[in-house]
């Protein structure tokens, strides 16, 4: 059974000044997470906030993507949409960056042939964003303009957010996938899963989920076209459909408000094939979509641009000049 909820509140955190500029103050808090088992090392929460130091025009959560490389850029870009009067937070997910599981690798756990240690790091990345949505409440930092940008991974815990609490006024989804059967055996991000699966083969220890690739797929195909039934997030969780369709976006999308969710393609995606993309964009209900002339990652060094989008999105209108410059540059909307 895959679950979200929690208890508690967070009294007892460190926070401090990482940084100091003109316009604003970066900051990093750190607290214990109310996930109620987490994996040794990811037990503590961290998260960046980068606050103006005028009276902010609205809020904007950035959840990263899997793994660490793509940390340093959205870490950037939040410090360019500080500057635009945005207060930014940055949460660090679970199994990520810092907050590795001992002995792991960064990202590698969110995808495991043990599903049941795969099921706690989903489960604790949206527990530990939503805290944080508390936690930022609590210290009366919260706007009634608040956004969620969701690139890759942090894209699929967006829509498990959106369908499990109502806080943001909308979503942008950055590169996004779901349907796990397709990524599992052809996203070549995961290719060190199929290895994995491999290994476990030849030594006789395969588990019964993912035993054979025409299998899984048929399991996944068939009870996709099932999740109609479902009425309610609890009620497709304690369900019996298969453990890594319970981790999968498409099975929480049905439950989203298409109307705050904005879908945002790369044209040239290889770690994310097109029928994960499409798959996903139609169980959202086909909201809004653009398509941008890039790779997966290959955004990322322009990621100004996306922070002109997103305030553009978030109805604020940008005074850095350097966003001035690219007022000629839009992202091409798809119907």
């Amino acid at each position: 059974m895959v679950s979200f909820e929690y208890t508690g509140k967070i009294k007892d955190y460190t926070q401090g000044y990482i940084m100091k500029s003109k316009r604003f103050r970066g900051i990093f808090t750190r607290f214990h997470t109310l996930y109620p088992n987490p994996e040794k090392g990811t037990e503590i929460v961290e998260y960046y906030l980068f606050d103006p130091k005028e009276e902010p025009v609205g809020i904007l959560f950035i959840l990263h993507g899997l793994g660490t490389s793509n940390i340093p850029f959205l870490l950037w870009m939040a410090t360019h949409l500080a500057n635009a009067n945005v207060r930014v937070v940055m949460p660090i997910l679970p199994g990520n960056f810092t907050r590795v599981a001992h002995g792991s690798v960064s990202g590698k756990d969110f995808f495991d042939t043990d599903v049941e240690k795969a099921t706690k790091f989903w489960e604790q990345s949206v527990v530990d964003v939503l805290t944080i949505v508390d936690h930022v409440k609590d210290q009366g930092l919260w706007i009634d303009n608040s956004h969620l940008f969701g690139f890759c991974l942090g894209g699929m815990v967006s829509v498990m957010i959106n369908a499990f609490r109502n806080d943001f006024k909308r979503t942008i989804l950055m590169t996004v996938g779901g349907e796990m059967a397709t990524l599992m055996w052809h996203s070549p991000t995961l290719a060190y899963f199929r290895r994995s699966v491999e290994k476990l083969k030849a030594g006789g220890k395969i588990k019964h989920f993912i035993d054979d690739q025409k299998k899984f797929k048929e399991i996944f195909a068939q009870q996709l076209a099932e999740l109609e039934k479902f009425r309610s997030v609890e009620e497709m969780q304690n369900s019996d459909i298969h453990p890594y369709l319970k981790l999968d976006p498409i099975a929480y999308a049905q439950f989203v408000d298409k109307s705050k969710i904005v879908f945002v393609e790369a044209l040239f995606d290889k770690a994310l094939p097109l029928r994960s993309r499409k798959l996903l964009w139609e169980a959202l209900g086909r909201p809004r979509r653009y398509i941008i002339p890039s790779g997966h990652v290959t955004w990322l060094p322009f990621g100004f641009i996306v922070a002109r989008f997103i305030l553009q999105n978030m109805g604020i209108r940008e005074f850095k000049k350097q966003m001035e410059l690219l007022k000629k540059i839009e992202l091409e909307e798809k119907k």
